[in-house]
């Protein structure tokens, strides 16, 4: 039943659990036992615990090491593919899963093997690229083990809200007029260097060819909308189709997974897969499609620097990514003697 992840997908409307819970359940109980039970911490990337898309701190790196060796299992709950994944977060070993393509593929880290497919037919990815076609969006995909994105949605993704640019002129990363220019040459060279196709990464004139010749299924589809009116039709015209699980990003950006597809449904079937109580599970995130996480796991933690619905559904908010808002909460909880229910670390 095991399937490494370089292999074509599953059909869609599937979530295989590929290992049996047991046979995890022996694996965990000798490796990752804290004082008062097993847990799972499960943390965005983006803007949680990755600033300016590629940089994870040295303090919530050591933060993250530490809950480790606490006993925690560690995941990452991304919306980007594992292809596209922070090398640092990755090569670091200190993840044991990866939730990826806001849920549509969840996979164990020490073997390659994914415990969850549940990803878009390549028919219905077609049709929804046909759907919006007089919309004239922007697209990425992520499929065959690769991300593409269309170069006509590169100027969003410098300047719109979560672009290079936005990051450098918030409020709690301001400095002086001179500063800022410096940040926002850093932030845009950085930008510009990961466009450059590479490794898992590809910049397409469209992706529609590259849909048409896809070996597997597609994990996920985004789109980038200018007219933040059309954007609100769009999703509209999607969720009325009834074969698509839809997440507004910002005013101008759609995530696009199988229907009833999310984070939290990820989350749910990894608690499964490795018989971890929901009580023991705690969760991080900043954005719309981490919204799902608040009713999947015992307790969402939101970023200082998340959207205020975001805010909202948590249970606590810890300081901002700029501040190492994840670091702190993990050496509070750490402190306190472990996590406990309905205790505040923040």
């Amino acid at each position: 039943m095991s399937r490494p992840l370089s292999t074509p997908s599953s059909p869609s409307w599937t979530a295989a659990l590929v290992s049996s819970p047991k046979g995890l359940d022996r694996s965990i109980a000798t490796n990752a036992r804290h004082l008062s039970g097993v847990g799972l911490l499960l943390f965005d990337l983006d803007d949680t615990i990755v600033q300016y898309g590629s940089i994870v701190s040295p303090r919530v790196m050591a933060s993250l090491v530490a809950a480790r060796e606490a006993g925690f299992l560690l995941g990452i709950a991304t919306g980007r593919p594992l292809c596209i994944v922070t090398k640092s977060v990755l090569e670091s070993g200190v993840m044991d899963f990866a939730l990826c393509s806001n849920g549509a593929t969840v996979a164990r880290l020490s073997d390659g093997v994914e415990l969850v497919a549940n990803h878009l037919s390549q028919e219905d990815a077609l049709d929804c690229y046909e759907m919006l076609e007089s919309y004239h969006p922007a697209w990425n995909a992520f499929f065959d083990g690769r991300a593409y994105f269309e170069w006509r949605g590169a100027s969003y993704m410098l300047t719109g809200r979560t672009g290079a640019i936005a990051r450098a002129m918030r409020r709690e990363d301001q400095g002086s007029g001179i500063l800022r220019l410096v940040k926002i040459g850093k932030r845009g060279i950085r930008f510009f260097l990961r466009m450059v196709p590479k490794g898992g990464n590809r910049q397409v004139v469209s992706i529609r060819r590259h849909l048409l010749n896809a070996r597997g299924d597609i994990e996920k589809m985004g789109c980038t909308i200018v007219d933040r009116a059309a954007c609100v039709e769009v999703e509209q015209l999607l969720r009325a189709d009834g074969r698509f699980e839809v997440v507004s990003m910002s005013e101008q950006e759609l995530e696009i997974t199988a229907r009833g597809v999310t984070k939290g449904t990820g989350a749910t079937a990894l608690l499964r897969a490795v018989g971890i109580e929901r009580g023991r599970s705690v969760a991080f995130g900043d954005g719309g499609n981490d919204l799902p996480l608040a009713s999947a796991v015992g307790r969402f933690v939101a970023m200082g620097n998340a959207d205020e619905d975001v805010k909202e559904a948590a249970f606590e908010v810890c300081p901002p990514v700029s501040e190492d808002g994840v670091a702190v909460w993990i050496e509070n909880m750490l402190a306190a003697g472990g996590l406990e229910e309905g205790v505040r670390y923040v």
